[in-house]
């Protein structure tokens, strides 16, 4: 039996973090160096491990839905992976990545969006952020060439749970079969997307870059 024909697609989501947006230097170079002005001494190739471990940690991620949880979030990850408990390392390093400074958009991402505004597609950014991606997208002038942007720390719910992506989608006027979703977690973005019913693609896995995503759209819409 064949399976049913692909709705044509009507809207593209985009992940922020690991997709859209890249931070301009390595996070843990970023967290020794500023580590050190509280007495901290780790390098950051140990910080980088410490950090990946507090942040797949579920008893952290389990209560960060919105402020002030994600701040809690960030101080215990700032402390195990640096090693340092002074409470203005993370206000130092929460504020660095809050400017425009700290991050550099993905090469191609904003032709890419301009393209799929053309073809008729609404754009918009789905995210496991805090508050401080809104003015982060606006200063960067993300927020020109998108429609929305959907942020677990403004809403309280989070990829890959399934009504972010609902959300999303009805936010824009369409169904999630007419969704495609690009991110670069397996889990939160590409498997939480499919079991949400959207089309996904792995940024960094089966899609390389925004070149590439730019050549698909243009072959599977008018």
């Amino acid at each position: 039996m064949n399976a049913p024909p692909l709705r044509p697609l009507r809207a593209l989501l985009l992940d922020a973090a690991g997709t859209l947006l890249h931070p301009a230097e390595p996070v843990a170079a970023v967290y020794a160096r500023t580590a050190r002005e509280f007495g901290g001494s780790r390098e950051p190739p140990e910080i980088a491990s410490r950090m990946r471990a507090a942040m797949a940690d579920p008893s952290l991620r389990a209560g960060r839905r919105r402020e002030p949880s994600w701040r809690e979030f960030w101080r215990e990850v700032v402390a195990r992976s640096t090693g340092v408990e002074d409470p203005r390392l993370l206000t130092a390093l929460y504020d660095h990545f809050a400017t425009p400074a700290a991050w550099e958009l993905a090469a191609g991402a904003q032709s890419c969006c301009a393209g799929a505004r053309a073809r008729g597609l609404r754009v918009a950014v789905v995210s496991n952020w805090d508050t401080r991606l809104r003015p982060l997208l606006e200063a960067l002038g993300v927020m020109d060439w998108i429609d929305l942007a959907l942020i677990s720390g403004e809403l309280g719910v989070e990829k890959p749970d399934a009504e972010i992506f609902a959300r999303a989608c009805a936010a824009l006027g369409v169904t999630p079969a007419e969704a495609l979703h690009v991110g670069d977690s397996r889990g939160a973005d590409v498997e939480g997307a499919r079991a949400a019913g959207c089309r996904a693609l792995r940024f960094g896995g089966e899609l390389r870059s925004f070149a590439e995503l730019s050549a698909r759209l243009a072959r599977e819409t008018p």
